[in-house]
């Protein structure tokens, strides 16, 4: 008897997780994946707490990958697939769970790794459950009863695992925490299996649920920077919460209509590609920062290298005269222990002198106590020189770190009669070499310190110690690779000691880094924003086949007047005509049957005429609405990420990537063109000096003219050249005229830009170059909309003609004027800028 109970229940339980629904669970993690995928592409830094550090070195594929698996599972939602292409998209997102579950179980994170392997599993268990049919529980909801349950049976069993440093929550706090997970945990188990409750204790359980998941994330995931975790405890907790009403609503959504459909096209056509755009540049501009990082801390250890320099050579020169004063009075303890006395007056900063005689025996001593090896040492080294000439040592002396300076007393017939040694604290030379927001070190080239200051302030991220031998390193010429840190080194010449400067990575890039993270939350803007107007646009591009559907059932039902909307699609419109005529028609030959009969075939053979050039064309405008553009330029950078094995194929690569930034400046330039033209385009005036902007376009177009080996010369007026313009407009504008003279140029060739004044209250701009010149046919129409000159049939470096066009638009809409002269063919050319200066 309790064995035939245990078996029904065994398949009553069977049964209940059978029919769980997984619409929620798909809407849920696809959001999931996507925004997580989003935030770890636009702003990796997020992503240095412990729980990611194993997955941080793979974060560009991890972040793809959940990209692709949120899609995947948001198609799988609308579209409703084969059940084997769905099991391949629920595997492909489970293995994403599990690679995330992977990185938090790497660092101990063993709530992180269970919480993350029960959704893995549940996601990839949903692609086995039927859809269609009707079903009274919810797989995601059950999921999240499972995961509360987890989470407050290891609070209260091992509260150890969550009272370290990171986590808000108080001891006392924990178990309070964990006995409402695991109270909520069960409760929402046995509501999500579809057991019959009334609307109250339901709403009231998971209310309950979302607001510990809600809490969960607050105190658990949010201080330890866990982003993963408060994305899943505070969105999971919110869809739980309204659970019973988002049920109702997606059972009620209509995923197989074409507005569903269209819907989901085009909220994805625009959201990934505005991600992985986003993401992309924003990518490009932390490399970029990180270099120019790179080079600033190169030039300061420079600097500093220099600044060590100069004060081994002041000191050496110090130390140097005292030598020839010392070898002009008699080398005996008494004139020479006067003079060092004098000497340390006369140079305060100097803690110690000494005379030796050449085997380094002491003959008079002034200032600090000195070990006698070293002086020893000192006088080995020296008369080992033919030479003899001024030596450096450093050493530390009683914990206090010291300069040795010796130089050779010669007496009046120019022979070595003894050592003078002058002994600087190395403190000084370390107050001199100390940068703020920086650490920097100083080394003898020979793995020994020298002296360091460590400016970096509290609560930065703490740098990680130089290796040892680090200066014999940079030394020998080799590079040395710093994670997370950016650092330059220089050498010191006078002396070949080693300076490194160093910078916590997080500081230098913090900039760059506050501009990912604002790129982030404009994407968290505006994605909603394009998905709720690709969903407007197929609601509107729907709306009147809806309409005509209803007509065709009123039409069904006997009603010739149900009224049709107008459409602006040109397909719908003529369908719609077409009905619309068919109808009159019909009820104008009603009483005319075999009338009736042969009108009515005609308009069916002209409907479905309609309908096939209607089918032709979606197919046609789904084939050519694909943007190759982006998909081409996605498919480049992966190309270039992923490395190529052979130079032909980089070569390739190379030339695919200038070729799409060519056709993005041409679209850019026609965008631009129809926006002047319909009169789109407003200025945003501001002061400027236009001295400044010329500096900058050039500095933008040099890399073109050094590509080609030209000379890009310019020629800029002394004063500035002060106006009210668009920064923006005008470099285009400069930009523009510099491009065209580098592209018809020939390598080898000049470019020169001059600025100055031209009449009273106007700036005057011109370009040169020597290159091929313009026809005089074209000289006075060379500002027309696609005015170009002869070019041959490859039209190799050509482009649409706009161009000038743009610059004339600009310049006029700043009040200004542009001419071109040229003497003809091969002559060269010269375009002229003229535009008002402001009155201040």
């Amino acid at each position: 008897m309790t064995l035939e109970g245990s078996e029904s229940l065994g398949l009553r339980l069977r049964r209940r997780l059978e029919g769980l629904s997984v619409e929620v669970l798909l809407w849920a993690m696809s959001l999931f994946c996507v925004t997580m995928g989003a935030f770890l592409l636009v702003a990796p830094h997020h992503f240095q707490s412990p729980p990611y550090r194993a997955l941080l070195p793979y974060g560009i594929g991890w972040g793809t990958l959940a990209l692709a698996s949120g899609v995947g599972l948001l198609a799988v939602a609308v579209l409703r697939p084969s059940r084997r292409l769905a099991l391949g998209v629920h595997g492909l997102a489970a293995l994403t769970l599990l690679i995330l579950a992977a990185s938090f179980a790497w660092v101990g994170g063993v709530t992180g790794g269970f919480i993350y392997s029960v959704l893995a599993l549940g996601t990839f268990a949903g692609g086995l459950l039927p859809r269609g049919r009707r079903t009274r529980g919810d797989l995601f909801g059950f999921l999240m009863g499972v995961i509360a349950t987890i989470a407050g049976v290891m609070m209260m069993a091992f509260p150890r695992l969550f009272q370290s440093a990171p986590y808000l929550i108080e001891r006392r706090q924990l178990p309070l925490l964990g006995l409402v997970l695991f109270l909520a945990g069960p409760l929402l188990m046995v509501a999500s299996l579809g057991f019959r409750l009334t609307p109250r204790v339901s709403w009231g359980i998971h209310l309950l649920a979302g607001a510990a998941f809600l809490a969960l994330g607050t105190f658990l995931a949010l201080p330890s920077r866990a982003w993963t975790g408060v994305a899943l405890y505070w969105g999971g907790g919110a869809v739980v919460a309204v659970l019973p009403w988002l049920r109702q609503r997606l059972a009620a959504l209509d995923t197989s209509s074409l507005r569903a459909r269209l819907s989901l096209a085009l909220a994805l056509a625009s959201s990934v590609a505005l991600i992985l755009a986003t993401a992309l540049v924003t990518a490009q501009e932390e490399s970029l920062a990180e270099g120019q990082a790179l080079a600033l801390q190169s030039v300061e250890a420079g600097a500093i290298a220099q600044n060590v320099s100069d004060y081994v050579e002041m000191n050496g020169a110090r130390t140097l005269a005292v030598a020839a004063l010392a070898g002009r009075i008699p080398v005996a303890p008494v004139p020479q222990a006067a003079l060092l006395a004098a000497s340390r007056r006369s140079y305060p900063e100097v803690a110690a002198f000494r005379t030796l005689d050449p085997e380094g025996r002491v003959i008079a001593a002034d200032g600090t106590a000195l070990p006698p090896r070293l002086l020893r040492r000192l006088a080995t080294v020296m008369g080992e020189e033919r030479e003899p000439r001024i030596q450096i040592m450093t050493a530390t002396v009683e914990g206090r770190p010291l300069l040795f300076l010796a130089a050779p007393i010669k007496d009046t017939g120019s022979k070595v009669a003894g050592l003078l040694v002058a002994v600087y604290d190395s403190a000084a030379l370390g107050d001199r070499i100390a940068r703020s927001g920086s650490r920097v070190s100083l080394n003898d080239g020979y793995g020994q310190p020298i002296v360091a200051r460590d400016k970096v302030p509290q609560g930065a991220e703490p740098l990680p110690p130089l290796p040892e031998g680090w200066d014999r390193v940079i030394r020998s010429r080799r590079t040395l690779e710093r994670e997370g840190v950016v650092a330059g080194f220089a050498q010191v010449k006078v002396v070949r000691w080693v300076v490194a400067v160093e910078r916590p990575r997080s500081a230098a890039l913090a900039g760059v880094r506050r501009g990912r993270d604002v790129a982030f939350a404009l994407l968290l803007l505006v994605v909603p924003l394009a998905a709720a107007g690709g969903i407007l646009v197929a609601g509107r591009i729907a709306r009147p086949l809806h309409t005509l559907l209803r007509a065709v059932g009123e039409l069904k039902a006997g009603n010739l007047e149900s009224p049709l909307e107008e459409s602006t699609i040109t397909e719908v419109a003529r369908l719609s005509s077409g009905f619309r005529e068919m109808r009159d028609r019909l009820a104008e030959r009603t009483r005319e049957s075999e009338r009736l009969a042969a009108e009515l075939r005609a308009r069916a053979e002209a409907l479905a005429e309609a309908d096939r050039r209607k089918d032709e064309f979606l197919a046609m405008l789904a084939h050519e609405l694909r943007n190759p553009l982006g998909a081409i330029a996605n498919a480049s950078y992966l190309l270039e990420q992923a490395g190529t094995a052979s130079p032909p194929m980089a070569r390739s690569v190379a030339i695919i990537r200038r070729q799409i930034q060519h056709l993005v400046r041409l679209v850019d330039d026609l965008l631009d063109v129809s926006r002047i033209t319909r009169g789109k385009v407003e200025l945003r005036r501001q002061p400027l000096d236009l001295v400044e902007i010329v500096r900058h376009a050039v500095e933008i177009t040099r890399p073109l003219a050094e590509a080609k080996s030209q000379r890009l010369e310019m020629h800029l007026f002394a004063e500035s050249l002060p106006m009210e313009g668009d920064v923006t407009r005008l470099e285009q504008v400069l930009t523009n005229l510099l491009r065209n003279a580098v592209k018809f140029t020939e390598p080898g060739g000049n470019v020169e830009v001059t600025t100055g004044r031209g009449a009273p209250g106007e700036a005057v701009i011109r370009v040169r170059d020597d290159g091929i010149g313009i026809p005089a046919d074209l000289l006075p129409r060379v500002f027309d909309l696609f005015a170009q000159g002869e070019q041959s049939l490859d039209r190799a470096g050509a482009g649409l003609g706009i161009g000038l066009t743009l610059v004339r638009s600009l310049v006029e809409m700043h009040g200004g004027q542009v001419e071109a002269r040229s003497e003809g063919r091969g002559r060269g050319s010269e375009l002229e800028v003229r535009l008002p200066l402001s009155q201040a």
